[in-house]
C-alpha cells in the first residue's frame, strides 16, 4: 500500500473557523496539562499549604506513588483488599462538573471526564475536549502520530490504583494509591492525593475537597462531580495479577465500565532526567528527534464504554479504539471466566490473568452472563 493510501492521522491547523481561532484552541490545548496543575494546586501553592506546621500533617507512606516506587502495589493492595473499609461513600460512575482552584476553573464543557469507583479500585480518566477539533482523519496507532501529533495527544490523562477511605472529626476522607498513571514518569507527587468528601442526601453529587487549607482557611481547590447512570450495581472491580507481563485494571458499576493498562516499554527508550511529567518529557523527546520514547511514554490504553453495548469503547485515551469491543483489543479473542465460585474464579483476558478485588455477585454464574453481555442491562441489575 502506498503510503498516501495509509491511515494517518492529521493535525487539524485551520478548519472551518479560520486559522487564527484554530492556533488558540491548539495553544490552549497544549497548556491544558499544565493548567489542570495549576488548578490542582490552588494556583501552585500546595507544596508551601500541606505542611505539618500548618497543621497538615502526612506519613510518606500516603503519597499517591510511594507503593508504586517501592514495587508493593500488589502486595499493599491486596492486603488491603481484604483488610480496608469500602470506598462506599463515592462508589459509583462520576463526571466532573466543575474544577476550581488559584482563581481558575474547568468545567465538563472543557473536558471529558469518568471517575469510576468501586468499594476499592478506581480508574479516573479526563480528555480534553479540543483534541478532537486538532486531531482529525483516520489513524490506527501510536505508530501513525507523527512529532506534532504526539505533542498533542499526549494533553490528557488517565490513573487508576486503589482509594483508601477514613474519617477525621467526623468528616469522610479519601486517600487515593495510584499504581498506573499518565502523568507519572519517575518523579513522585510531594503531597498525598488525600481529599474530604461532601455527599449530597439523594447520592446524586458529591464535592471533593482538598486535605488542606489556604491562608483564609479555605480549601485550596475543590471538584464537583455529578452521577452518571442509575445504580451502582453491579460492581466489579478485576486487577491482573502480580506475575502479569503488563499491569492493568478493569471497574465496572451498573452500565458503565472504565479500563487501563501499563505502558509497554521496549527498552530502547532514552532517559530524560530533567523532565518530571510526561508532557515535558514527550516534548523533550520531540524536540530530539526520539519519537521512540515519546511513544513509549504515551503507551497506556484506557477508556470508557458501556456493558450493555457488548462492552463498546464509547471514549478512550486511543481514539483509534473506540467503537472497539473491549475484550477484543489487541486481537484478543474474549474474556474467559472459569471456576465454580466467585472465590475461586480464574479470569483471562488479552493472555493476561486477572484477580477480582469487588464483586457484587454472589453468583459466579451471574459474573459470567455479565461480562458477556450485550443489549439492555436487566433492571433487577442496575
Amino acid at each position: 500500500m502506498a503510503e498516501s493510501e495509509k491511515k494517518r492521522l492529521k493535525v487539524n491547523h485551520e478548519g472551518s473557523v479560520g486559522s487564527g481561532t484554530m492556533n488558540e484552541v491548539r495553544s490552549k490545548h497544549l497548556g491544558w496539562t499544565k493548567r489542570q496543575g495549576y488548578i490542582l494546586t490552588g494556583g501552585g501553592k500546595a507544596d508551601e499549604l500541606y505542611t505539618a506546621d500548618r497543621g497538615f500533617p502526612f506519613q510518606e507512606t500516603e503519597l499517591p506513588h510511594h507503593h508504586l516506587m517501592q514495587g508493593k502495589t500488589h502486595s499493599v493492595f491486596e492486603q488491603w483488599r481484604s483488610t480496608a473499609p469500602p470506598c462506599s461513600a463515592v462508589c459509583g460512575v462520576w463526571n466532573r462538573t466543575l474544577f476550581v482552584g488559584g482563581w481558575d476553573h474547568t468545567s465538563d464543557t472543557d473536558e471529558i471526564a469518568f471517575n469510576i469507583q468501586t468499594h476499592n479500585l478506581f480508574i479516573d480518566m479526563r480528555i480534553p475536549r479540543s483534541r478532537s477539533e486538532l486531531l482529525s482523519g483516520t489513524f490506527a496507532s501510536l505508530q501513525d502520530l507523527g512529532p506534532e501529533e504526539l505533542r498533542l495527544y499526549a494533553r490528557q490523562h488517565i490513573f487508576a490504583g486503589f482509594s483508601y477511605p477514613s474519617t477525621e472529626d467526623g468528616r469522610l476522607l479519601c486517600t487515593r494509591h495510584h499504581c498506573i498513571d499518565w502523568n507519572f514518569v519517575g518523579s513522585p507527587r510531594t503531597r498525598p492525593n488525600k481529599w474530604w468528601i461532601e455527599a449530597k442526601e439523594d447520592g446524586e453529587v458529591w464535592k471533593e475537597y482538598s486535605y488542606a487549607k489556604d491562608n483564609y482557611g479555605q480549601h485550596y481547590y475543590f471538584e464537583r462531580w455529578e452521577k452518571v447512570g442509575t445504580s451502582n450495581l453491579p460492581r466489579l472491580a478485576l486487577r491482573t495479577v502480580s506475575t502479569a507481563s503488563r499491569d492493568g485494571i478493569i471497574v465496572a458499576v451498573g452500565d458503565h465500565f472504565n479500563y487501563i493498562l501499563a505502558r509497554e516499554m521496549s527498552g530502547a527508550e532514552k532517559g530524560y532526567q530533567n523532565e518530571t511529567s510526561t508532557v515535558d518529557l514527550v516534548d523533550a523527546a520531540v524536540t530530539a528527534g526520539d519519537l521512540t520514547t515519546a511513544r513509549s511514554y504515551l503507551s497506556i490504553e484506557g477508556g470508557h464504554g458501556k456493558v450493555s453495548n457488548d462492552w463498546a469503547i464509547e471514549s478512550s485515551i486511543s481514539p483509534w479504539d473506540e467503537g472497539k469491543v473491549l475484550w477484543e483489543l489487541n486481537g484478543s479473542s474474549g474474556v474467559v471466566v472459569e471456576g465454580d465460585s466467585i472465590e475461586n474464579c480464574s479470569i483471562t483476558w488479552s493472555g493476561l490473568k486477572w484477580s477480582i478485588y469487588d464483586c457484587s455477585f454472589q453468583d459466579v454464574l451471574e459474573l459470567k452472563k455479565y461480562v458477556r453481555k450485550s443489549g439492555s442491562v436487566p433492571t433487577s441489575k442496575l
